[in-house]
């Protein structure tokens, strides 16, 4: 196990020495594919749109979604399932014991750095742009046309802002997301390389935060005419569609994805990775633990068909 890649590949690719150095401790059981350790340029997830991504894969849904996405590269998957993949021919698989703890480490050491350029560049601001003296705008960010930036507000690299938005006091675009998992034993916080993308016509209000994506060249999406309420949180590489209106405290966790004209309500908790379909309405104080269809109206802990609930609840008084 130890001669799994070569000693070239291992100066050209730092991060293969984390498989190499660690094999005991992550279980590496099998690799398949070592040749096409070429193809890997970046970490991301099964959905990736990014060319050359590694990605984990660790149940039967997420590896079907990688070895069909023609981008991801490779994954690094349970050892449970190295008899049913180690023949598949396009892709380099890592098998191990530890696939999160293993793709996590490897994560962190940036891969991306080694094929493109992350020198910071100057932001670019629009100007007709109307930015606060008390505002902190860091390099690397691009703020468009007739854009309000109030007192208070920080804006962090990687950051775009379209024509038309207003980002209210305190605000904060582009943060390190609330993300950790245990690597070598130690609770780490997962890096977040990426950015975050706020369409035309936005409104982002008072000590409301917007996390960057995890992932180096992937964004966490605002879509036009969106309007995010006082102090809401939105995690990293959350999609949130056009004209969707997110109300003051609300939460949405990690790769949550939000439909157009979708109504989030006060308060509400919307787990991560969930999907909320087009028009769906979440009322007030909602936590959401599994999908909502289009049009949907919800409620309650854990949140279920609305109606059904205000039956239950006026059946009682």
């Amino acid at each position: 196990m130890h001669t799994i890649f070569s000693e070239a590949i291992k100066s050209k690719f730092p991060w293969v020495n984390l498989v190499h150095e660690y094999v005991d401790y992550f279980g590496l059981t099998q690799v398949c594919g070592a040749e096409m350790i070429k193809d890997v340029h970046r970490t991301g997830f099964t959905w990736s749109e990014m060319p050359f991504t590694l990605c984990l894969a660790t149940n039967k849904q997420y590896i079907t979604q990688a070895l069909n996405n023609t981008r991801i590269s490779a994954l690094i998957t349970h050892s449970r399932f190295s008899q049913e993949l180690e023949h598949y021919p396009d892709k380099l698989i890592i098998f191990c014991d530890q696939p999160h703890e293993l793709f996590y480490a490897i994560h962190n050491t940036g891969i991306h750095k080694l094929f493109i350029n992350t020198k910071s560049q100057p932001s670019l601001i629009a100007s007709t742009a109307t930015i606060a003296p008390s505002a902190i705008i860091h390099d690397d960010v691009v703020i468009g046309e007739r854009v309000s930036i109030h007192d208070g507000v920080i804006i962090l690299p990687g950051s775009v802002i379209g024509d038309d938005s207003q980002i209210h006091p305190g605000a904060t675009i582009g943060t390190v997301g609330f993300f950790s998992k245990s690597i070598f034993g130690k609770k780490t916080q997962i890096e977040h390389f990426g950015g975050v993308s706020i369409g035309k016509n936005c409104i982002v209000h008072a000590r409301s935060n917007i996390s960057r994506s995890a992932n180096h060249a992937e964004t966490t999406i605002i879509s036009d005419s969106v309007h995010i309420g006082i102090g809401a949180n939105i995690a990293h590489d959350c999609v949130v569609g056009e004209g969707a209106d997110i109300s003051a405290r609300a939460v949405l966790a990690g790769r949550v994805s939000v439909g157009r004209n979708c109504w989030i309500g006060a308060g509400a908790l919307i787990s991560n990775a969930l999907t909320i379909g087009d028009g769906a309405e979440i009322k007030i104080g909602a936590v959401v633990v599994s999908d909502v269809t289009p049009k949907a109206v919800i409620s309650g802990n854990f949140a279920t068909n609305h109606k059904k609930q205000l039956k239950t609840f006026l059946s009682k008084i």
